[in-house]
């Protein structure tokens, strides 16, 4: 188990210092990095990503664990050009030593043709993110009529459509603040859970995605937890909520994730 914090949910003027704060003074594993076109902030620049490619190549480079999260929509994008973005975030995957890739599906205006276009896009690159041994986590968003905004990508049979190209560089990323919005946590991690390796922790009170610190919303924290810990999960945590002032909240998610799973190691050992 790892446990890692978004880069959108602390503050740091320089990736030297975003990773010194992720595995220094918060004492986790890693930052889950924030990718988007533009390379600016509150995205990384095309300096930030330097200084990654150079830390990835030296030998003596720290030992803090990598992942990134891109905004592409890609049931919205024509076919060809969602392809070679994702060929594009790869690329810079393998220089910077990214292992885990998260992304939405997107939103289109009919439900099931849109789910298709993403498997369409997927199953296109998955062989190459396969020989690159890179992941991509598909992730749980708003239900379809949220809004009237058309996410994909919220209920089980929508992820199934996908998950089954059986691929390993394919896996199921669980939000547990969209879960709340569409009331369906359980049936989700149990009907994903073969394919589940990474979980987004933010809270909400259950209407909007609020990315409320733990506790502080209507997730039912323990009933998740006891979840996940009974399926085996074993992958990624990653913090999405704010800890730019109170970090009690941030302490007490951390403390409760290792007390449980350290729970679970000693009583498989």
């Amino acid at each position: 188990m790892h446990l890692v914090i978004s880069a959108l949910h602390f503050p740091w003027q320089s990736m030297a210092e975003c990773l010194r704060v992720a595995t220094g003074d918060l004492g986790l594993d890693g930052v889950e990095l924030s990718w988007h076109d533009s390379f600016e902030r509150p995205h990384c620049t095309r300096e930030d990503l330097a200084v990654l490619a150079a830390r990835a190549a030296s030998p003596a480079s720290g030992a803090a664990l990598l992942s990134a999260h891109i905004w592409d929509n890609l049931a919205e994008a024509e076919p060809d050009a969602a392809h070679d973005a994702l060929l594009r975030w790869l690329a810079l995957c393998r220089t910077t030593d990214v292992r885990n890739l998260i992304v939405h599906g997107g939103s289109w205006r009919d439900q099931k043709d849109g789910i298709a276009r993403v498997r369409g896009v997927l199953e296109s690159v998955l062989p190459a993110f396969a020989r690159a041994k890179v992941v991509l986590n598909l992730e749980n968003h708003y239900a379809y009529d949220y809004h009237d905004c058309h996410e994909l990508f919220s209920v089980p049979w929508e992820f199934i459509e996908v998950l089954t190209l059986d691929s390993p560089s394919l896996r199921f990323c669980f939000d547990t603040g969209h879960g709340n919005m569409t009331r369906n946590t359980s049936d989700l991690l149990a009907q994903l859970a073969p394919w589940l390796s990474y979980v987004h922790l933010a809270d909400n009170r259950g209407v909007d995605d609020d990315h409320l610190a733990y506790g502080l919303g209507t997730v039912a924290w323990a009933d998740t937890f006891t979840q996940l810990r009974a399926q085996g999960f074993n992958g990624t945590f990653c913090v999405e909520f704010p800890t730019y002032a109170d970090r009690e909240p941030f302490r007490a998610c951390v403390t409760e994730i290792r007390r449980r799973w350290a729970a679970r190691g000693a009583t498989e050992n």
